[in-house]
C-alpha cells in the first residue's frame, strides 16, 4: 500500500483534509443570517434599546448651590399661600360657606380661571413633599385633599369647580349644557367659560400629583369620582353629537 505522507508530502495532505473538513461542516451547520431572516430588525433593535426610568424625587436631595437656592425660595413661597384662600370659591359654589377671602386676579371670582390655582398648588406642595421631605407639604397637601372631598359631596355628582360665566351662571350648568348639545363660543370661549376644561384638569393633575407623591388614597379616590362626573357629561355630549350627525350628514 502506498504511504500517502509520502507520495503527497505530509503536511500539505493534512492540510488539504482539514479545509474539506471545514468545507463540509459549513454546508451541514445551518448560518446565523438565514435563521434570522424571517425576524423583525424592529424588534430586533427594540430589543437591544437601553430603558431607563426617572429616578424617584424622594431618592434625591439638594445640597447646595442655584438649585438648592432656588428650591428654598420656592418651599418659602408655598408656605406663603393660603390654602383656604385658593379653595374660597369652590367651597361657595358647592353652597359651603368659605373659610377665608379667596384670592383675587385670575383667579377671583366670576373670573375665566376661577378655582384653578388650588390644583396648581396641590401639584406643588406634593411635589415638594417627595423632593425635600418636609412634612409641612405633605400636611397642606392632605388637607387640600380632605377639602376638596368634602366639596365633592356637597356637590353630590362627583363634580368640583368654581366657574361662572359672565352672567354669574354656575360653571357647573354651563358644562350640562354643553352634555345636551349646546355650543357656543365667542372665538376663544365655550358657552361663555373661557378654558372650562384646562381649570378642571389643573384639579385633577393636583389630585394625581397628591396621590402618586404623597399616597394619599382618597385623593385617588376624589379623581376617580371626579372623572365619573366627566365622563357624564362626555358621554351625552357624544351621544347628541352622534344624533345630530344622523339626522343632519347627507351620507346617512
Amino acid at each position: 500500500m502506498l504511504n500517502a505522507a509520502k507520495l503527497f508530502g505530509g503536511n500539505r495532505v493534512k492540510t488539504n483534509v482539514l479545509f474539506i473538513f471545514i468545507c463540509l461542516l459549513a454546508c451541514v451547520i445551518p448560518q446565523g443570517p438565514a435563521l434570522a431572516q424571517s425576524e423583525n430588525p424592529a424588534q430586533l433593535e427594540s430589543s437591544k434599546t437601553i430603558k431607563l426610568n426617572p429616578l424617584p424625587l424622594s431618592h434625591v436631595r439638594l445640597t447646595g448651590g442655584p438649585l438648592k437656592a432656588a428650591q428654598e425660595a420656592d418651599a418659602k413661597y408655598l408656605l406663603v399661600l393660603q390654602p383656604d384662600r385658593m379653595l374660597a370659591f369652590l367651597r361657595q359654589r358647592a353652597g359651603l360657606k368659605p373659610k377665608a377671602e379667596g384670592y383675587g386676579g385670575w383667579d377671583g371670582s366670576g373670573r375665566n380661571l376661577t378655582g384653578h390655582i388650588a390644583g396648581h398648588y396641590l401639584s406643588a406642595v406634593s411635589l415638594m413633599w417627595a423632593a425635600t421631605g418636609d412634612v409641612r407639604f405633605k400636611e397642606r397637601a392632605n388637607y387640600i385633599v380632605e377639602q376638596l372631598k368634602e366639596i365633592q359631596d356637597a356637590q353630590g355628582d362627583g363634580y368640583i369647580g368654581a366657574l361662572q360665566d359672565g352672567q354669574g351662571v354656575d360653571g357647573k350648568r354651563r358644562f350640562v349644557d354643553l352634555s345636551n348639545g349646546v355650543i357656543r363660543s365667542g372665538g376663544f370661549d365655550l358657552n361663555g367659560l373661557w378654558s372650562p376644561w384646562y381649570v378642571e384638569h389643573k384639579l385633577f393633575a393636583g389630585l394625581r400629583d397628591a396621590y402618586r407623591y404623597t399616597d394619599n388614597a382618597d385623593a385617588l379616590q376624589v379623581e376617580t369620582k371626579f372623572a365619573g362626573w366627566v365622563e357624564k357629561i362626555r358621554s351625552e355630549e357624544r351621544r347628541v353629537g352622534k344624533e345630530c350627525r344622523s339626522r343632519w350628514s347627507p351620507y346617512h
